[in-house]
């Protein structure tokens, strides 16, 4: 039945492979915030592109794209080709092999529920759902052109009217994102379903979008099922050393939605390690499964311990599987941190060939500038520690202040297409110089190819 669709595919493979698409086109966001644990990211307003009467182009290079550079079955395609609004679907998992596999076994439920407001439809597209966790697909359309729409908040309440910890690729940013286009689309994770109340799969879905001065809610209650397979959990305690580094992969916990690895570092090692960049897992088909869209990442406040998630190989169907190492952040510990003299006002420490400068203390305000290659990320802790060991938080707009804790007032901003300035005030208690900051992100790596086999 496919054979001649697939043909022509084939026929047009190299004429597509021509198109450039980039990673902006497929994505609302990328990356947001939860790597915290990896990089505390600064994060400027978001921008969401423009598609207006280009989309159903894009939706069909995307389609024509997916079919061609990823083997499906007739039974696949047909699903595809079944579900309305199934392009919108594709364009925000194509790069996901898990959440791909996870269609294709039928773990998709279709919703459609909308609702509508003063020109305004919000579509809760469907559901992707296993034991632990659900993705949530949805959209956004306005009726009028050239009217963005701010996204106020976006939210997953329980039958309790309790908030559900999900990760959104839309509020990647610290600030509230802009929707610019007629039809945005976007998905949401909730990763653990089993540690909160959900009832029988009961939640209600809520967004609140602004137009103008205008603030409309939207609430829409809907069910999923939850998937009867299990984990499936492989306790390997396997160590790897990179660059002399040790590394011990403890366990690998593998369900249709999401992988996850914990890691365990010697906290005798010579390194700080920031960041897992290249990690991912593969077969001896060549797939590949790496850190996932969202790129969750945890770490404990001792930095030893990580927690990686991870696109799902549970329907991996070959003999073999590995997990791979490559790039690693990392820095020599007697770098890892700032010391700033307020008294002499100059840095007293910082790492070899540093890229931190600009050091200015005036009427009890410290700034300096980093230089981060263009990128939106912070180098150095919120918080810093005067020589008496009192810690103080940097309190920037989008900070949530902790009970107990000490906050000076800061804010940032990006100087240049390379650099981002810090300013904060000192404390108006007595303080002690000099100031440290931990470096929580570095340009400077390690890296040795090192694989585990894992079955």
């Amino acid at each position: 039945m496919f054979e001649e669709e697939k043909k022509k595919l084939e026929q047009r493979k190299k004429s597509i492979y021509q198109v450039q698409v980039s990673k902006d086109k497929l994505y609302s966001a990328v990356q947001i915030g939860f790597e915290k644990a990896k990089k505390e990211r600064m994060l400027k307003r978001t921008k969401l592109i423009k598609r207006s009467s280009w989309s159903v182009v894009i939706a069909a290079i995307l389609l024509i794209s997916f079919f061609t550079s990823i083997s499906i079955s007739p039974v696949f395609a047909s699903k595809v080709a079944s579900i309305p609004g199934m392009e919108r679907i594709i364009a925000l998992i194509q790069q996901d092999r898990g959440l791909i596999a996870a269609v294709e076994n039928d773990f998709y439920q279709p919703l459609n529920l909308s609702q509508e407001k003063n020109g305004i439809m919000v579509t809760l597209d469907g559901v992707i759902a296993d034991k632990k966790g659900i993705v949530v697909f949805y959209s956004v359309q306005s009726k009028e052109k050239n009217q963005p729409l701010e996204i106020e908040y976006l939210k997953l309440v329980n039958e309790n009217y309790s908030n559900l910890p999900v990760n959104d690729t839309t509020f990647w940013a610290s600030e509230k994102p802009i929707i610019e286009e007629k039809v945005f689309s976007s998905m949401m994770t909730l990763e653990s379903v089993e540690n909160q109340i959900v009832g029988d799969g009961n939640i209600l879905w809520t967004i609140g979008l602004k137009k103008a001065d205008k603030l409309e809610h939207f609430q829409i209650p809907f069910k999923f099922k939850k998937s009867s397979l299990v984990s499936k959990t492989i306790a390997l305690n396997k160590e790897v050393s990179i660059e002399g580094q040790r590394i011990i992969v403890q366990k690998i916990t593998i369900d249709p939605i999401r992988a996850e690895v914990k890691l365990k570092v010697d906290p005798n090692n010579s390194k700080k390690i920031f960041s897992f960049d290249n990690i991912k897992f593969t077969n001896d088909i060549g797939n590949e499964w790496s850190i996932n869209n969202i790129g969750t990442t945890f770490r404990s406040l001792d930095e030893t311990e990580w927690t990686i998630k991870f696109q799902s190989p549970y329907f991996n169907d070959s003999d073999n599987l590995k997990l791979v190492f490559g790039k690693v952040g990392a820095i020599d510990k007697d770098d890892a941190f700032i010391l700033i003299d307020t008294e002499s006002k100059k840095f007293l420490r910082q790492p070899s060939g540093s890229i931190f400068s600009d050091l200015e203390i005036e009427n009890r305000k410290v700034s300096f500038t980093m230089d981060v290659n263009g990128e939106d990320t912070m180098l150095v802790s919120s918080s810093f520690v005067d020589n008496d060991g009192n810690e103080f938080f940097i309190k920037y707009d989008f900070t949530n202040p902790i009970p107990g804790k000490k906050y000076v007032k800061g804010f940032y901003e990006k100087t240049d297409e390379r650099s981002l300035k810090i300013e904060f005030e000192l404390p108006m208690e007595s303080i002690q110089s000099p100031l440290r900051f931990d470096i929580v992100s570095y340009p400077s790596w390690i890296e040795e190819d090192v694989e585990i086999e894992v079955k």
